[in-house]
């Protein structure tokens, strides 16, 4: 290359590829001789099958990328400070965590410019989300949300609860036998909303279930949220603005049993109620219906001894008003008598006076009707003499004996000669007697 320099290029240096490689890399060297702390976000992390670590760093700035590098961790350090960065802040490395990095700063002449990963510092990352959290406390608080939750009223026996949780989970185990084996055999209905628990996928998981349940939103008493029986990592989902907007604005009351030992999830601050672990969850749950019950209990004993109270008194009341009422019926039914024998007393004069003063007018009355009858008696009894001697006077027999006679065609009595015909036999009566005759003629009157 020098030779080329020489004859087309004079007074600029010419590398090739991987002498400029080889520059670069001793230059970096030189540079950098010693590990250096960088802090970064992890853009990217995964584990290969030999248990290398590969991340992709990057600085932000108002979202936009300023700087990126690629960066490894070798299996062994992985494993070591990842197990150490968990312990210390309960939360696995991974994508969109800002962290304090102690690196070399290496290049290789074919893959480039790297960095290899010695150290990671877990406070920083401990500020740094604690700062985070602060933040979204705050805007919470600000938005006047943090207590929003709290104020929708718990219903004295929330016995309808709708549970996110993992179906694989040993606090949701937990959480069901303490449920369905309690002490006092309380039936509380339960429906369990699956959801991943931890992760980066957790929070959107979370939400989408709260959305579900919303649907249904009448069929509950509360929503209950609760974890646990593994490792306590990857919680900071329950630390983000949108899934604690989510619950605090839910509609019904939101119990957590996240099973965070440390200090509190923004999550748990803005639930209704918060409690450590799933268990705890179904004992407040129980125990809220034991509380109940005593509740009902004293209620119960204090209204049957108000009852037996009220029930004397009527009592008493009543004897007094009977036997005042006894005394006043007794003198009303005294009073009524008198009155009663002084108006018949009254009523038996009058009607003495009235009768003695009609009797002698009745005595008249009857001797003229008597009188009277007797004159139409009388009248009647000669107007039947004469009615009789008349009816005998026109007596058929009579008139026969006079010499009169009844002439009959076919046994009917002749009034008009008009009625025969030439020929004729007719019956005629008499006194004593009757004559058959055949008529010759017939004379016609007009």
């Amino acid at each position: 290359m020098k030779q080329l320099q020489e004859e087309q290029y004079p007074g600029i240096p010419v590398f090739t590829l991987s002498e400029l490689n080889t520059a670069i890399k001793a230059t970096l060297e030189l540079a950098f001789p010693e590990s250096v702390w960088v802090v970064a976000e992890i853009s990217e992390i995964r584990c290969n099958s030999k248990g290398h670590g590969y991340l992709e760093l990057v600085e932000r700035e108002e979202e936009e990328t300023i700087a990126q590098i690629r960066a490894n961790i070798w299996a062994y350090t992985f494993r070591n400070l990842a197990s150490k960065f968990e312990k210390a802040t309960g939360e696995t490395l991974k994508q969109g965590m800002k962290i304090l990095l102690q690196v070399n700063v290496t290049f290789h002449e074919v893959y480039g410019l790297s960095l290899n990963i010695k150290d990671i510092d877990p406070t920083y990352s401990l500020g740094e989300m604690a700062r985070k959290k602060r933040e979204v406390i705050e805007r919470l608080t600000k938005e006047g949300l943090i207590n929003l939750n709290k104020q929708i009223p718990l219903p004295l026996v929330p016995q309808r609860i709708a549970v996110i949780s993992s179906a694989t989970a040993a606090g949701y185990g937990d959480f069901v036998d303490h449920i369905d084996d309690n002490p006092y055999g309380y039936k509380i209905f339960y429906t369990l909303y699956q959801s991943l628990m931890q992760g980066q996928e957790a929070e959107a998981s979370i939400i989408a279930v709260l959305k579900q349940i919303r649907g249904h939103i009448k069929l509950y008493d509360a929503v209950v949220i609760i974890r646990g029986g593994g490792s306590q990592i990857d919680l900071s989902c329950f630390d983000t603005y949108s899934l604690a907007i989510e619950v605090a604005k839910f509609p019904l009351p939101v119990i957590t049993g996240i099973g965070h030992e440390r200090d509190d999830t923004v999550v748990d601050m803005v639930a209704h109620t918060k409690l450590k672990t799933p268990t705890a969850v179904a004992e407040f749950l129980i125990l809220g219906m034991s509380s109940f019950e005593e509740r009902l209990s004293d209620a119960q004993s204090t209204l049957v001894i108000r009852a037996k109270e009220l029930l004397r008194e009527e009592k008493h009341r009543l004897q007094y008003l009977m036997q005042q009422f006894r005394h006043i019926v007794k003198d009303r039914f005294n009073g009524e008598i008198k009155r009663i024998e002084t108006a018949s007393h009254r009523l038996i004069h009058g009607a003495t006076q009235i009768i003695d003063g009609n009797n002698n007018k009745l005595k008249l009355d009857v001797n003229r009707l008597v009188g009277g009858l007797k004159i139409v008696f009388q009248e009647h009894k000669n107007k039947i003499k004469h009615f009789g001697q008349a009816i005998r006077l026109l007596d058929p027999i009579n008139v026969l004996k006079r010499g009169y006679s009844i002439t009959y065609l076919r046994e009917k009595a002749i009034k008009d000669s008009s009625e025969l015909q030439t020929g004729d036999i007719i019956r005629t009566k008499v006194y004593k007697g009757s004559v058959n005759s055949k008529v010759e003629a017939i004379d016609v009157e007009e």
